[in-house]
């Protein structure tokens, strides 16, 4: 059980070392930069995930007109 809880209890003692050194300013300034990044990437992904339906819809639209031109030209 130390060989767990020694480095847990080391980790927060800096965590709270760090954060004890920064203003609510500082604070404010890296929350913000962190969530701002997140929106970044969580609009990413589902702008990626839009594009990526609307082209597999598109690609199924022109196979299913090319398969019925196919058959009109018979």
């Amino acid at each position: 059980m130390d060989k767990y809880s020694s480095p847990i209890s080391y980790f927060w003692g800096a965590l709270c070392t760090l954060l004890g050194a920064l203003s609510l300013n500082d604070i404010a300034m890296i929350i913000g930069i962190l969530l701002s990044i997140a929106t970044f990437i969580i609009n990413w992904i589902y702008r990626r995930r839009d594009f990526l339906h609307k082209k597999k819809l598109r690609e199924e639209y022109y196979a299913k007109y090319n398969q019925d031109n196919n058959r009109r030209d018979l």
